[in-house]
């Protein structure tokens, strides 16, 4: 369903898709509200642009978590309804009539203005800074590809589609190296086989090496437990840390907890944590208030903080995935007179993202503390919880997934009765106040 097209909906200052509006960026031109209808013609990315585009990406990334949750048992998930928006976006600029418009509704972006040129500038911006991002469209030998889509795709999607040979270790071989180069060696096997008779892939990768903006200090990082529900727990990794610069607050309507830890860069990880144990976190998403973010997220106080450290990495083939929500076509018979006149369909769409979660990345930098005495408030995330990874000021997210369980090769315990494990918690990890 489209929005609708109002000045309204998007008049609101602090209230896009939960981007701060913060500094201008480079290349962003100041939107004033005369600007009118003549100067949003223009392709340039406005603020009210790209709140356009990141409601519709954030819409987006709700309906896939939930569907992927839906086919999938795997207890951890990671995508990018960024990297994967890119990838169909960019098969949308060479689809025509009921294909291009069912792609662009599937993805909420029907209405973005400019939506290819929008896309690419965000690309751009995204890769100068935070992300490693690689996404190809590849075709069978013998497709005559038509001149105007070769040249829109190196302008707006930064690569031109590529030739498979037809020898199927030697494209394996150069489809893998191609993604390797791409992730910065963060993915080295993207694909094992391709899929018999490949007609045109759509692959995407995406690697995002976050450094918090205030380090977790490595000698407070111990054994701890997750809860997986009430009455079992896994062993963890816990980081830890008095003191920590958290914005944070509950939302009592939906029984929620929701933090937001800052990485360098304009980018931050926001958690929500439901205070009821729940097979599938991810329902907690539905009606969760991103548009209002910005101004629910209070000032950043000292807070006694409990993470685990994780590394996600998770593949899948969403062809299945994108049938259930509307696009059987794309694996049948759709419109892509644009790319070529030959009939062409989507043998596979293929997605990976990896994403670890440890003290400081891997660069050290000094941490900043805050000097007050203890901590009033204290944040753990030592239960299922679904994260968002937002850039900053737009609030379109790089990355959405949920955990149920960090550890997910130990062996469940039965957790101890609760006032027992409090007092042997606070022996055990006892930290310097």
């Amino acid at each position: 369903s489209n929005l609708p097209d109002t000045r309204d909906d998007w008049s609101s200052e602090d209230e896009g898709a939960g981007g701060c509006r913060g500094k201008k960026s480079p290349g962003e031109k100041a939107s004033s509200e005369e600007e009118g209808e003549a100067g949003d013609k223009s392709c340039e990315m406005t603020w009210k642009k790209s709140q356009r585009l990141a409601d519709g990406l954030m819409r987006f990334s709700i309906d896939l978590l939930r569907e992927v949750q839906l086919e999938s048992d795997r207890t951890n998930v990671i995508l990018s309804p960024l990297s994967i928006a890119l990838a169909l976006s960019h098969l949308a600029l060479g689809a025509a009539n009921q294909t291009e418009k069912h792609l662009l509704e599937v993805m909420h972006l029907g209405s973005v203005p400019c939506l290819h040129h929008m896309l690419g500038t965000l690309r751009r911006r995204l890769t100068e800074s935070t992300l490693s991002l690689g996404s190809r469209l590849y075709l069978q030998k013998g497709f005559e590809v038509k001149q105007k889509f070769l040249e829109d795709s190196e302008k707006f999607y930064g690569a031109k589609p590529m030739t498979l040979s037809g020898i199927s270790q030697d494209d394996l071989v150069a489809i893998n190296n191609w993604v390797k180069e791409a992730t910065h060696g963060q993915i080295p096997s993207f694909l094992q086989q391709l899929p018999e008779n490949t007609v045109m892939l759509l692959l995407n990768a995406i690697y995002f090496h976050g450094f918090w903006r205030n380090k977790f200090n490595a000698s407070f990082t111990g054994p701890d437990v997750f809860h997986l529900d009430h009455e079992f727990v896994v062993p963890v990794e816990m980081m830890k840390a008095h003191q920590y610069p958290l914005s944070w607050f509950t939302l009592e309507s939906q029984d929620i907890q929701v933090a937001k830890f800052p990485f360098k860069s304009n980018v931050s990880f926001v958690v929500i944590v439901p205070n009821q144990y729940t097979r599938n976190a991810s329902h907690v998403l539905e009606n969760f208030p991103y548009r209002q973010l910005c101004r629910l997220f209070p000032r950043e106080v000292p807070t006694t903080v409990k993470i685990p450290k994780i590394k996600l990495d998770y593949q899948l083939e969403l062809n299945q995935v994108l049938s259930q929500m509307g696009l059987q076509e794309l694996f049948t018979s759709p419109n892509l007179q644009k790319i070529t006149e030959e009939p062409l369909f989507v043998s596979s769409v293929q997605h990976q993202a990896t994403l670890e979660l440890k003290e400081d990345g891997v660069e050290a930098s000094a941490a900043t503390s805050v000097v007050l005495s203890r901590s009033v408030s204290a944040f753990s995330l030592d239960r299922p919880f679904v994260f968002i990874i937002f850039e900053d000021e737009t609030g379109i997210p790089l990355f959405i997934g949920s955990v149920q369980n960090p550890s997910p090769d130990a062996a469940p315990q039965i957790q101890e009765p609760q006032d027992s494990r409090e007092a042997t918690d606070a022996n055990e990890h006892r930290m310097p106040k």
